[in-house]
C-alpha cells in the first residue's frame, strides 16, 4: 500500500468538499501505521471505489469485502442500490471510517458493473509474511499451516471457531495466526482438529491490531493442500424445511474433491429431540457436483435429524457436520402456533419462549417487513392470522424473525411458513430460520390482523413476574397493536434517539416508548394526543412501539373515555361502528343522529388535509350507514395508510375515529 501523505493544500480541498465522492483506489485508502493504527488520509471523506465482491452479507447483514485490481481490498458495511452478490464486479460509494481498528467504507450505494462470477485467487503467503505487515490487511490471502488450537462457541452445527495455525509442529502458539470462522458463514469446522494440515483462505483482517484470516465459504478450508485433498461438502439444504408428517423431503448438498467421489450417503432418523430412533442410510444420487436423496414421508416423530457422509477415491471420509453423528441437521415436522411458542405464565421466573433452542415450524402474516420497518434486511415480524380461540386475543401471537443473510425481502401482508429454531436475544423472543430457503412465501396481499387495542401501562410492564395489576408487556411482544388515545409525555430522547414517550392516562408512570426506525415528518410535542399502530419491540429492558412511517401515527383531539372504543353515542348521536377496519377496498361508517340536525362527515389524511366529504346536510333522526371506497373528492384512489373520519352533529358533537386503508 502507498504510505505517502497528502499535502496541506490537498487536505484543505478535501475538507471543503467532504460531501463530494472522490474516485480513488482502495490502495490509497488502506493506510495504517507500523503499529496497525488506521492512518488513511480519506478518513471521514466520501469516496467511490470499485472491485469484485469477495464477501457479501456472510459475516452479518450489511457486511462486505471488496477486492480491487491488483489485490488490495477493503471492508464494507451497509448500503443499498443494485442487487449484488459474491463474485459481482461493483462500484461502491460511501464514507471512510474504521471499526475495531480496521478501515472500512460505510456504503451508501452499490452499483453493479458486471454480474459474476468473477473468480478471485487468494495470495498464498507464509504465516510470517502475512503477519509481518498491515500492508496485507484487506487482501484476499491464504496461508498453509498446522492447527495448533481450536475453540468454538455456539450450538453445533452453527458455531464460531477460533483456530490458531502455525508453521511446523503444533507445540505452541508462538508465531501462530488466528483464523476466525464466523458462525453466520455456516462453515463446518467439525473436520478441523489439532495437528491437521490445512490451507485457510479469506480476507486478511485486523481486529484491534491483531492480524487474522477470516474465511467466507466452506471451500476456504482445504485439508491436506498440495496432496490428495479431502472432500468438501457445502450448501446442505432441504427442498422443504417445513414438512407435514406425510411430506417427503429431498436433502441436497454440493460435494467436490480434487480426484473423485466414490460414495455419498444421507443418514437420517426420526426424533422427538429427547429419545431419537436409529439412523437410516440412503445413497445419494449425483447430478454434477450436486448430490441428493429423499427422506420418505410418514415421519413418526416431531423432528427429523440428518447428516451427510462422503468418501473420495483416496479413501478419505468426510461428514457434514464434521463431528456427526454427535452433531447433525434437523427439521421439525408439522406446525406449532406462535401462541404455543411465545406463551409464558406471568408468574414464571423465566419469560423465555417455550421453544427456546428447540426446532419448530410456524406460519403467519408479516406485519412489519424487512428494511425500514425493522431497520434491517435480516429482520421481519410475523403474527398469527387469527386470534387465539382460547383467549379471544392476539396476546403472545407475534414473533420477530431473524434470518441472518437478508437474502430475500419480505413485505407487510406476506403470508409465510418458517422452519427453524426458537431463540432469545436479550429478552426478545426470536424465530431463527435454518437458512434463507427455510422461509416459504405462501401468498401476499393478506389484510393485516385488526390491531389489538392495548393500554400503555400494559405495554410498559416489564416485570419478570406478575405484580398483581393484570398487566404484562411480554404478552404483546412482537404483536401488531394500536394504542388508545395517548398524550405525548416526554420528548427528551427525540434529538439523539428519535424516541418519545406516550401515556393514555396522561400519567408518567404509564408511559411507553415510541421509537420509529425511520425519521418521521411528525414532530411530537408534549400535550399532543395521538394513536400509534405498530409492532411491539423490546430493547435495553424497555418495550417499544416501532411505527414504520407517518401513516402509523394519528393525531387525535384528546382522550375519549374508557378505552376510546366505538361506539361512543352521545346525547345527540355519534359513531356506532367503522367496519371493516383495516379495510380494502371499502369500509362502512355507521353513526346515529338522535334528532333533526346539521351533519357533516369528512375524511382527513395524516396531515389533517380533507380528502373526501361524505355528508354535509341536514338529516332527520335515524341510524346511517355510509360507505367510503378509498377515493378523494375527485374520484381518485388514495394511498394506503391512516385516515380519519370526523363526524359533526350540530354544534354539540365532534368525534374523530381512525381508519386504516391497506392495499
Amino acid at each position: 500500500m502507498k504510505k505517502h501523505l497528502f499535502g496541506v493544500a490537498i487536505l484543505m480541498i478535501m475538507a471543503l468538499a467532504s460531501s463530494f465522492a472522490f474516485a480513488v483506489t482502495i490502495d490509497e485508502i488502506q493506510v495504517y501505521t507500523v503499529a496497525g493504527v488506521p492512518a488513511t488520509p480519506y478518513m471521514g471523506q466520501t469516496v467511490t471505489v470499485s472491485g469484485t465482491l469477495l464477501e457479501y452479507h456472510k459475516y452479518s447483514t450489511g457486511s462486505g469485502y471488496l477486492i480491487g485490481v491488483g489485490g488490495p481490498g477493503i471492508s464494507l458495511f451497509g448500503g443499498t442500490g443494485d442487487a449484488v452478490a459474491i463474485g459481482d464486479e461493483v462500484s461502491v460509494t460511501g464514507l471512510v471510517a474504521s471499526f475495531s481498528g480496521e478501515i472500512q467504507i460505510n456504503v451508501t450505494n452499490y452499483t453493479l458493473i458486471s454480474a459474476g462470477p468473477h473468480p478471485l485467487t487468494p495470495e498464498l503467503k507464509t504465516i510470517a509474511q502475512t503477519m509481518s505487515s498491515y500492508e496485507n490487511v484487506g487482501h484476499y490471502g491464504a496461508i498453509v499451516g498446522t492447527v495448533a488450537r481450536k475453540t468454538t462457541s455456539g450450538t453445533p452445527p452453527l458455531v464460531s471457531a477460533n483456530i490458531w495455525v502455525k508453521t511446523g509442529a503444533p507445540t505452541s502458539l508462538t508465531d501462530s495466526i488466528l483464523v476466525y470462522c464466523d458462525k453466520d458463514c455456516q462453515i463446518d469446522v467439525g473436520n478441523v482438529a489439532v495437528g491437521d494440515l490445512f490451507q485457510f483462505s479469506g480476507p486478511v483482517v485486523t481486529f484491534n491490531t491483531q492480524i487474522e484470516i477470516k474465511p467466507v465459504l466452506q471451500t476456504d478450508l482445504i485439508e491436506n493442500p498440495g496432496g490428495d485433498t479431502a472432500p468438501v461438502i457445502t450448501a446442505v439444504n432441504c427442498n422443504n424445511w417445513c414438512p407435514l408428517s406425510t411430506t417427503a423431503v429431498t436433502v441436497s448438498a454440493n460435494i467436490v474433491d480434487n480426484a473423485g467421489i466414490t460414495s455419498a450417503y444421507l443418514f437420517y432418523r426420526n426424533s422427538d429431540g429427547v429419545t431419537p430412533g436409529g439412523w437410516n442410510q440412503l445413497s445419494m444420487s449425483a447430478a454434477g457436483s450436486t448430490y441428493s436423496a429423499t427422506v420418505p414421508g410418514a415421519h413418526s416423530a416431531s423432528q427429523v435429524d440428518f447428516y451427510i457422509q462422503t468418501t473420495d477415491t483416496g479413501a478419505q471420509t468426510v461428514k457434514n457436520p464434521g463431528n456427526a453423528p454427535t452433531s447433525f441437521f434437523t427439521f421439525a415436522v408439522g406446525f406449532q402456533s406462535i401462541y404455543a411458542m411465545q406463551y409464558a405464565h406471568p408468574d414464571s421466573t423465566s419469560q423465555s419462549n417455550a421453544f427456546n433452542n428447540k426446532f419448530l415450524n410456524i406460519k403467519g402474516v408479516v406485519t412489519a417487513g424487512t428494511g425500514a420497518a425493522t431497520n434491517a434486511a435480516s429482520k421481519f415480524v410475523v403474527q398469527e392470522l387469527a386470534v387465539n380461540p382460547a383467549t379471544s386475543s392476539y396476546a403472545f401471537g407475534g414473533v420477530l424473525v431473524y434470518e441472518g443473510s437478508g437474502k430475500y425481502p419480505y413485505y407487510q401482508g406476506d403470508v409465510v411458513e418458517i422452519g427453524g429454531k426458537g431463540g432469545e436475544y436479550f429478552g426478545l423472543t426470536e424465530m431463527l430460520p435454518h437458512n434463507a430457503e427455510a422461509v416459504n412465501l405462501v401468498s401476499f396481499g393478506q389484510a393485516l390482523p385488526v390491531p389489538a387495542r392495548v393500554h400503555t401501562r400494559v405495554l410498559n410492564d416489564d416485570m419478570t413476574s406478575s405484580d398483581g395489576n393484570g398487566a404484562l408487556g411480554e404478552a404483546w411482544e412482537s404483536v401488531w397493536v394500536q394504542t388508545y388515545n395517548a398524550a405525548v409525555m416526554d420528548t427528551a430522547g427525540l434529538a439523539q434517539y428519535h424516541e418519545f414517550q406516550i401515556s393514555d392516562t396522561a400519567a408518567l408512570a404509564d408511559t411507553v416508548f415510541v421509537d420509529p426506525y425511520p425519521v418521521l415528518a411528525y414532530t411530537p410535542h408534549p400535550g399532543n394526543w395521538i394513536t400509534v399502530n405498530s409492532f411491539v419491540d423490546y430493547e435495553f429492558g424497555n418495550f417499544k412501539l416501532r411505527p414504520a412511517d407517518d401513516s402509523f401515527i394519528a393525531l387525535v383531539n384528546g382522550p375519549s373515555g374508557v378505552g376510546n372504543d366505538i361506539p361512543t353515542i352521545e346525547k345527540l348521536g355519534g359513531f356506532k361502528s367503522i367496519s371493516p377496519n383495516p379495510f380494502n377496498p371499502q369500509t362502512s361508517i355507521k353513526f346515529v343522529v338522535t334528532k333533526n340536525n346539521l351533519v357533516q362527515l369528512n375524511v382527513y389524511n395524516i396531515r389533517g388535509e380533507k380528502v373526501r366529504t361524505l355528508i354535509q346536510d341536514s338529516l332527520p333522526a335515524n341510524t346511517y350507514d355510509v360507505s367510503w371506497n378509498g377515493t378523494d373528492d375527485a374520484g381518485k384512489s388514495v394511498a394506503s395508510g391512516s385516515y380519519f373520519a370526523r363526524l359533526r352533529i350540530g354544534k354539540e358533537v365532534m368525534q374523530v375515529r381512525s381508519m386504516q386503508l391497506v392495499k
